[in-house]
C-alpha cells in the first residue's frame, strides 16, 4: 500500500498490457459529497495509466474534498508509486520466505 496525505493506494499486478482502476470513497452525509470526491479522484488518477500491469485502488476521505486539486493529484501519483514500487518487490525473486523468517541454515 502507498500512502501520501490523505491518499490511500493499493496496487496488484493484472498480468495485462494496461493499469486498471478501482475507487474507495467513505459514506459521507450526502449522495452529492461523496459523488464529488469520486469525480474528483477519478480525474486525478487519470494519469496513473502509466503504471501499466497493475490493478490500482484509490481510496481517500471526505478531506479530499477541500483540498486544492493540484495537491490531490500530487497525492495521488506520489501514492500509486509508492504502491506499484511495493507490489514490484513483492513479487521480484528472493530468498524463501522460509529462509527470510529463520535465517540461514548454517549447520
Amino acid at each position: 500500500m502507498g500512502r501520501a496525505g490523505v491518499v490511500r493506494v493499493q496496487a496488484a499486478r493484472n498480468g495485462r498490457e494496461r493499469a486498471r482502476l478501482g475507487l474507495s470513497v467513505p459514506a459521507m452525509a450526502s449522495a452529492v459529497e461523496r459523488n464529488r470526491v469520486r469525480r474528483r479522484l477519478r480525474e486525478a488518477a487519470r494519469g496513473l495509466d502509466a503504471h501499466c500491469g497493475f490493478d490500482l485502488i484509490v481510496s481517500t476521505d471526505a478531506t479530499a474534498l477541500t483540498l486544492p486539486f493540484a495537491s490531490l493529484r500530487a497525492q495521488v501519483e506520489a501514492a500509486a508509486q509508492a504502491a506499484v514500487a511495493r507490489a514490484r518487490e513483492a513479487a521480484a525473486p528472493g530468498p524463501s520466505s522460509a529462509a527470510r523468517v529463520r535465517g540461514p541454515d548454517l549447520t
